[in-house]
């Protein structure tokens, strides 16, 4: 038996954009962590693309108490993935997500939250062409999704089995940069920062909570075809700019 939940899934208006997805898939060429001790690159993190989906899987996220004397668990992983290779003439949104996974819960625990938030995140090299000492890096930031899912799974007796959560669809889509397809061997990187959590309550604090295969979590993705334009891209695009956000000097 599969425990589902289905919290609101939001229809949206066609755009007047063509919606086409690329022939050309981003890369991933790195990926960093800010909870090692959940999510661990090249060890337990995994980002797979399709053009329907970025897939996260993160199989050593596991809930730990938060405090003395409290019984409910938190398991979180925040992490950063940069993507290159990007395809010349599209841009892309998250339209929603699905979070799976395998859960055993004891004595009336309940999973009761999660949280899934993914921020695109722009990195442009001021003083490229050329290159002159000190490098100063802008950063351009919006986010694609946030979303808190309050839901149940357990609360009585014993849960042991999978368990899948649709998240709600923002109610607008987010888009990207539209790309030039020289993202990752100029002056622009790319990166989208995800951060998941999941949180248990133990009202009796006798129980436990553990996720057998930590969480995965499907991102889906929406394209649309789009004309770049490089100063109105780099200049305008985001919901937060930071401009010098990063200035290097070396010898």
């Amino acid at each position: 038996m599969r425990f589902f939940i289905l919290l609101e899934i939001l229809s949206f208006a066609a755009s007047g954009l063509a919606q086409s997805s690329p022939d050309i898939l981003p890369v991933v060429s790195l990926i960093s962590s800010q909870v090692p001790s959940q999510c661990s690159p090249g060890k337990s993190i995994g980002v797979s693309i399709d053009t329907t989906k970025i897939t996260t899987s993160l199989s050593e996220v596991q809930f730990q108490t938060t405090g003395h004397g409290r019984t409910g668990g938190f398991a979180n992983c925040d992490f950063k993935v940069e993507l290159n290779s990007w395809s010349y003439n599209h841009r892309v949104a998250i339209s929603g997500a699905t979070i799976r996974g395998n859960a055993n819960l004891s004595d009336g625990v309940k999973i009761n939250q999660f949280n899934t938030t993914a921020v695109f995140r722009l990195e442009h090299l001021n003083n490229f062409s050329p290159v002159t000492p000190p490098e100063v890096t802008n950063l351009a930031m919006s986010t694609m999704l946030g979303e808190l899912a309050s839901n149940e799974i357990g609360g009585n007796g014993i849960f042991d089995d999978d368990f899948e959560v649709t998240v709600s669809s923002p109610s607008e889509k987010v888009w990207s940069p539209c790309f030039q397809g020289s993202e990752g061997s100029g002056q622009d990187s790319t990166f989208i920062e995800f951060y998941v959590s999941a949180s248990s309550s133990d009202e009796t604090g006798e129980g436990s909570a553990k996720l057998s295969s930590g969480l995965t979590v499907d991102w889906d993705l929406a394209w649309e075809e789009c004309t770049p334009n490089s100063n109105s891209t780099y200049v305008n695009w985001g919901s937060e700019r930071i401009e010098d956000w990063q200035s290097c000097i070396y010898n």
